[in-house]
């Protein structure tokens, strides 16, 4: 899943799930409540490459503190989910 979040900082989301719709509507949970916006497919990834390790941004991306905490926050959201397998953000 791809997403846009505080500060206009790019977010990918892998996850594994038998049960896309539940996972997808987890996440909408989530981003409904912190101001998260869910993106089309390929529209965040721009701001990255793809390696062996993940996603790495290459477009990084400087936040303020507060947006920077809201990200901080959300993204901790996102990683417990139980389908979550990995959150990148190309914020700084």
């Amino acid at each position: 899943y791809e997403a846009y979040g505080p500060g206009g900082a790019a977010v990918i989301i892998e996850a594994l799930t038998d049960n896309t719709n539940r996972t997808l509507q987890e996440l909408k949970a989530i981003f409904a409540k912190h101001a998260i916006n869910l993106a089309a497919p390929g529209s965040a990834l721009w701001a990255f490459e793809k390696t062996a390790e993940g996603y790495v941004p290459t477009a990084p991306l400087s936040l303020s503190e507060d947006d920077d905490a809201s990200l901080m926050k959300v993204m901790e959201l996102i990683d417990a989910l139980d389908d979550v397998e990995d959150v990148y953000t190309n914020a700084a």
